[in-house]
């Protein structure tokens, strides 16, 4: 958000990728925190692999296109900064290795798709909630109407919307939990597919994801 400029949340598109500039400034936050005092107990010792090195802009960039962006994309995603952070226990070519040998599965795949579908139904939400709250500062008729839309806004169409996508998407996300999880999937030949190895990263994702989502947009909301 800070990159582009974004103050409103709903204008925000989830991603996990940062342009090479902007890599540069989250390496100098994160220096910034080590030097301040009252950050103090992170600088010791036991700390020190998830400590980064301070220097210069130009020594970063090189580094940051030569070591950290292992697919050569011009972007550096939060994979590949922990993979270079603790490249001391991760070995990148391994990593893609191994991710490469199983395909996602298909109930998770649904699951993923349907809280998509959710941050959709979010954006709008909230794109017509701030419209309405900033017509609702205005004087006149066109103030009052908005009020009362702003108002009303948790029984129209837009939030059943959303909260039959949450519905859905808490569906899905449990029927991946049970069957899935802890377990990853191998694609066969033959069309099916069996669980091996373990997804239980994709699964504890999913459900921290839609808890958050419940918690800010569910029914219990006011």
């Amino acid at each position: 958000m800070h990159a582009r400029g974004i103050n409103y949340v709903h204008k925000y598109k989830e991603g996990n990728m940062l342009e090479f500039d902007i890599g540069l400034y989250f390496y100098e936050q994160l220096c910034k925190f080590l030097e301040d005092e009252k950050n103090s107990d992170w600088k010791d010792e036991k700390f020190a692999p998830s400590q980064p090195k301070l220097v210069t802009a130009i020594v970063r960039k090189k580094e940051l296109r030569d070591k950290v962006d292992v697919n050569f994309d011009g972007h550096v995603s939060m994979l590949e900064y922990l993979l270079y952070q603790y490249r001391s226990v991760a070995n990148p070519a391994d990593f893609v290795t191994r991710s490469m040998n199983h395909d996602e599965h298909p109930e998770i795949r649904k699951a993923r798709l349907a809280l998509e579908e959710v941050n959709k139904r979010i954006q709008e939400y909230e794109a017509e909630k701030q419209r309405l709250t900033n017509d609702s500062k205005k004087s006149g008729v066109k103030g009052l109407r908005a009020k009362n839309m702003l108002a009303q806004l948790n029984a129209g169409p837009l939030w059943e919307k959303l909260q039959a996508a949450l519905i859905t998407a808490e569906a899905a996300v449990r029927i991946a939990t049970k069957k899935y999880g802890g377990k990853s999937y191998k694609k066969s030949s033959g069309g099916g597919g069996r669980a091996m190895g373990s997804s239980e990263g994709s699964i504890w994702w999913l459900n921290r994801d839609l808890r958050e989502k419940k918690e800010k947009y569910g029914k219990t909301k006011k």
